[in-house]
């Protein structure tokens, strides 16, 4: 048989049975990375660019911390569904943002707050007295009388609202919360991509995790958080966007980004603040916090997206007293809210969105173990809700709000 002649194109000789399958060996790499989830939207495409990493830190293992059950039955644990880098190593991925206005509330723990807008920020010594006390939040809890926070206070001229009220908004929750001191939290869950309806103020719906500490207050107030949200007004479109945000003793501060920072260090290349998830919609995500030499590193799916230095809180941030688990509707088109939470769908549903592996992180171990000791709230059940021990460690939550 007689064989090519390969070194005219560079290639060393091959016969024709060697190049049959060298050809078919690249053709099913080139299929392979064809067939790759980009990390972000066409659309999106536009809004993001590489720049040169400027964090300073190393993180703390290459592997992020594993998941056990603290005495009880394992969950199975998922494989994460990976993403394409967006920029090459040492460089990060900043994404523009569309908006520029103030966004509000988060924490279930705040209550009402009925002012005119616009929102703005408030004086750190007002938000910690309208903490509320754990039991009020947490009131689905077993071995405790249980029934659903009060009726918010309404006065002539502020708008309609049976939930948290909130300048102009109105605030409902499906929250989970175990009081742990530890070196951070996580979980695992669904990227949802909920229905949020919109009049022009700041409807969103949210998911999330917040560590927590106790604060210098005595509140929890002192906090690292990290989610997916859909708001029109904020990113400019109606897919779920990845957050990263952090309060300092009550102090509001800003949605962070590599762009303008806020605090935030950017380490990951594929994943940052205000990216398009619509590629990981219906995939569990693992998120979390830990505290390592100096900062708080969030983890986001597979890899260490970034961190805070204590500095933020000047040293006084480096242990949990409080973990939060959580789905968040903000509205703003009256009663009953018409966005949905989670996908929609009442926990009673076994399709429902779901939080699983609530954990909380000891580093010395390495390991972020969940206990199945959470405590859950809604704020307004018949609109959206939250079912807990659906697994060891996992709740259920959302609604359909109207």
């Amino acid at each position: 048989m007689q064989s090519l002649q390969g070194r005219r194109y560079g290639f060393p000789r091959m016969s024709l049975r060697q190049a049959f399958f060298f050809l078919n060996a690249v053709m099913l790499w080139a299929f392979v990375l064809a067939s790759a989830e980009p990390a972000f939207s066409q659309t999106e495409a536009g809004r993001v660019k590489c720049v040169k990493r400027e964090a300073d830190l190393k993180p703390p293992r290459i592997e992020l911390p594993s998941l056990r059950a603290y005495q009880g039955k394992e969950q199975e644990i998922r494989p994460a569904k990976k993403l394409k880098p967006v920029c090459p190593e040492g460089e990060v991925p900043v994404t523009g943002v569309p908006s520029k206005r103030h966004f509000i509330k988060g924490n279930p723990m705040l209550g009402n707050y009925a002012a005119p807008g616009p929102a703005h920020p408030l004086p750190r010594e007002l938000v910690n007295h309208l903490l509320l006390p754990f039991d009020q939040v947490y009131w689905k809890r077993e071995g405790h009388a249980t029934q659903p926070p009060a009726k918010s206070p309404s006065g002539a001229g502020d708008p309609p609202c049976d939930g948290v009220a909130w300048f102009g908004s109105c605030f409902y929750y499906g929250t989970a919360s175990e009081l742990r001191v530890a070196d951070g939290g996580g979980m695992t869950y669904f990227i949802e991509n909920p229905t949020v309806v919109n009049t022009g103020g700041d409807g969103h719906s949210i998911g999330e995790i917040a560590v927590m500490g106790a604060g210098s207050a005595g509140g929890s107030l002192d906090d690292v958080e990290m989610g997916f949200s859909v708001s029109q007004d904020q990113f400019g479109d109606n897919h779920p966007h990845l957050f990263v945000y952090h309060w300092i003793n009550g102090a509001e501060t800003c949605y962070s980004h590599s762009g303008d920072l806020c605090g935030w260090n950017q380490y990951s290349s594929t994943y940052s603040p205000y990216m398009d998830l619509s590629p990981l919609v219906g995939a569990d995500v693992y998120i979390g916090w830990v505290h390592f030499e100096n900062a708080w590193w969030g983890w986001f799916n597979d890899q260490w997206l970034g961190y805070f230095k204590d500095t933020e809180w000047s040293g006084t941030f480096t242990k949990t007293a409080q973990i939060q688990w959580y789905g968040e509707v903000a509205s703003d088109n009256g009663i009953p809210p018409k966005t949905e939470m989670g996908n929609g769908k009442f926990p009673s549903n076994t399709t429902a969105a779901r939080m699983e592996t609530l954990c909380d992180v000891d580093a010395a171990a390495w390991v972020c173990f969940y206990r199945d000791l959470q405590a859950t709230g809604a704020t307004k059940v018949n609109y959206y809700d939250i079912l807990n021990h659906v697994a060891f460690g996992a709740v259920r939550y959302g609604g359909p709000g109207q």
